[in-house]
């Protein structure tokens, strides 16, 4: 992207401190580009990673921490390791998304990678859809945080027709979890072109960007590290060209011949877009967007797996 400055990502500190952010595919599932990119190929369809990702503090005190050690923070946990662990609604919507492949899930690849989930502090969900959420119960301690709006999207479902858009109420640990707070108001300052965004650890190592549009409480995540800022995107967007800008917005036909959008409010969508478009032309390579289902990334970039780092 090219570099037009109309604005400075923060500046470091004297004692700024940085985060380690390290990839963990949480599954892969098979995705039509018709149904999240427009023009598209009717035929075209792309097996894509459900990527989520460890973010290493030095120490912070936030959600009850002892800020003597490391604070582990998981941004979202990918797909379930196991389609029984799935109702019967979503394990027949799954059957709609082969060939995906579920095991051996987050957890085992954070074992694997020499840190025990018990370790993790913080799970935060960039929204509560089936391929984000993953095995909340094998973090046994961690806290669980989701956008404003999301417990409830999680609790009474959004009551559409989308086979997608299901929803478990007891999905995540009601004695561990909470809501962001409302981003209009309170701790949320504007950044750049983000109207809402909030210094998670208060030491401007990490920012919470409300990014509106795919579901209520859709976050992103800012994260500095000591060679360049990474944006963790969630599902802002599916596809890379939405991004660049060459394609747009996709909708599909569901039950009824009504017309779906993978996004529930395409226009909030399609602004969350523009800006982290605008964030890109303006920091160049000092940051990486990237989004959960970036199929061709994680190709290019398996060597950064846990316990490697970007």
């Amino acid at each position: 992207m090219a570099s037009s400055k109309t604005f400075q990502l923060p500046a470091a500190a004297p004692d700024q401190k940085y985060v380690e952010v390290s990839p963990i595919p949480g599954g892969f599932i098979t995705l039509a580009d018709h149904a999240f990119i427009h023009p598209a190929d009717k035929d075209a369809k792309r097996t894509v990673p459900s990527l989520t990702f460890l973010v290493r503090h030095p120490g912070s005190s936030i959600y009850g921490a002892d800020s003597s050690k490391p604070f582990h923070l998981m941004f979202d946990l990918g797909l379930r390791k196991a389609l029984e662990r799935y109702p019967k609604v979503l394990q027949k919507h799954l059957q709609g998304r082969s060939p995906y492949d579920l095991a051996p899930g987050v957890a085992a690849q954070l074992k694997d990678g020499g840190l025990d989930p018990s370790q993790i502090n913080l799970v935060m969900l960039s929204h509560v859809h089936y391929d984000h959420h993953g095995d909340p119960e094998d973090f046994e301690n961690a806290h669980f945080a989701i956008g404003h709006g999301a417990m409830h999207v999680l609790k009474n479902g959004l009551g559409g027709i989308a086979s997608h858009q299901h929803f478990v109420q007891d999905t995540l640990p009601d004695d561990r979890s909470s809501e962001l707070p409302d981003p209009t108001g309170g701790k949320w300052k504007p950044l750049g072109p983000f109207p809402a965004v909030l210094d998670l650890f208060e030491d401007g190592s990490v920012y919470v960007i409300d990014t509106p549009g795919h579901l209520p409480g859709h976050v992103n995540l800012l994260c500095r590290t000591k060679e360049k800022w990474i944006c963790l995107c969630g599902d802002a967007f599916h596809d890379r060209r939405l991004l660049t800008g060459e394609k747009e917005i996709g909708t599909f036909e569901g039950p009824g011949g009504h017309m779906i959008c993978i996004h529930l409010d395409k226009e909030a969508a399609a602004e969350s877009i523009r800006r982290l478009r605008e964030l890109g032309e303006a920091a160049g390579d000092e940051v990486e967007i990237l989004a959960a289902h970036e199929d061709v990334w994680w190709e290019n970039n398996k060597h950064k797996k846990f316990p490697a780092k970007m």
